[in-house]
């Protein structure tokens, strides 16, 4: 989906930034439509930002909105704000109240959180969802001057995010928790991987155990451990390994071993 995400009014301070009381409106609505921007990203979507942070006047604000929307071909345009008046919950405006899946799924997936669902109503009358060229739902998380705040602080940015993304996609986002249907796979297949981890490590030290036990090298060259060579070698040129009438050095690994701790002590110094 193409998707254009605007982060309601101007930033705090500015003209037109938004209601203020417990929370403020400029600060969250950025906090939640820039985490949902990244969800988005993350998930394939290509995603707008069509947030206004200055401007000198509310109309001037919502006219840089809706044209850096309309200068996109969006699938979905949606306007992150919050509420006040004393009311308690959230709601979802379109225009005409037209109640489609991304708005009428955003309210469910939001009231989940613990919040009343408040519904969809018509936003006809809001500039950006009256002027948006494409589907536009303004999203009302909760109200910022009830105990609505309190429980929004509690709950963070982050999982308003996360609902808005359910919402829209209809899909949950990678940090949601496991099934205990997922989690029993997951656990199957691990104890599986580990089994075969212990079994490769069990055939690898049998190998180790053969060459140990087994293997003679009779001559100082490729078939012998590079990490045994040096010390081998300092050993026949001072006569402390010596080969038989043929050359053999007839060595086992255990006497390799030997010969290396013996070289580290400096014994075979000419």
């Amino acid at each position: 989906m193409r998707i254009g995400i605007n982060c309601g009014h101007t930033v705090s301070g500015q003209v037109g930034c938004g209601a203020v009381d417990y929370i403020d409106e400029s600060v969250e609505a950025r906090n939640v439509g820039y985490a949902l921007e990244d969800l988005l990203k993350k998930a394939g979507h290509t995603v707008y930002d069509c947030t206004n942070d200055y401007a000198p006047t509310v109309s001037s604000n919502l006219k840089q909105i809706v044209d850096m929307a309309n200068s996109q071909s969006l699938d979905l345009f949606v306007s992150i704000h919050f509420n006040s008046g004393g009311g308690q919950g959230t709601e979802v405006w379109t225009y005409g109240g037209k109640k489609f899946d991304e708005a009428t799924n955003t309210c469910k997936a939001i009231s989940e959180l613990g919040f009343k669902n408040r519904g969809i109503k018509d936003g006809s009358k809001l500039y950006v969802v009256h002027h948006s060229d494409a589907k536009a739902m303004l999203v009302e998380v909760c109200f910022v001057d009830t105990d609505d705040a309190e429980k929004y602080k509690k709950i963070g940015a982050a999982e308003f995010a996360k609902a808005i993304f359910k919402g829209i996609t209809g899909q949950e986002t990678e940090s949601e928790d496991l099934t205990m249907s997922q989690y029993t796979e997951l656990k199957e297949l691990i104890e599986k991987q580990a089994a075969e981890i212990a079994d490769l490590k069990n055939i690898n030290q049998q190998l180790v155990n053969v060459v140990q036990t087994t293997m003679i090298y009779d001559f100082n060259d490729d078939n012998m451990p590079s990490w045994a060579r040096p010390a081998v070698q300092a050993a026949m040129d001072c006569g402390a390994v010596q080969g038989d009438e043929n050359g053999r050095l007839g060595l086992s690994y255990k006497d390799l071993r030997a010969i290396v701790r013996e070289y580290r002590c400096g014994l075979y110094n000419k």
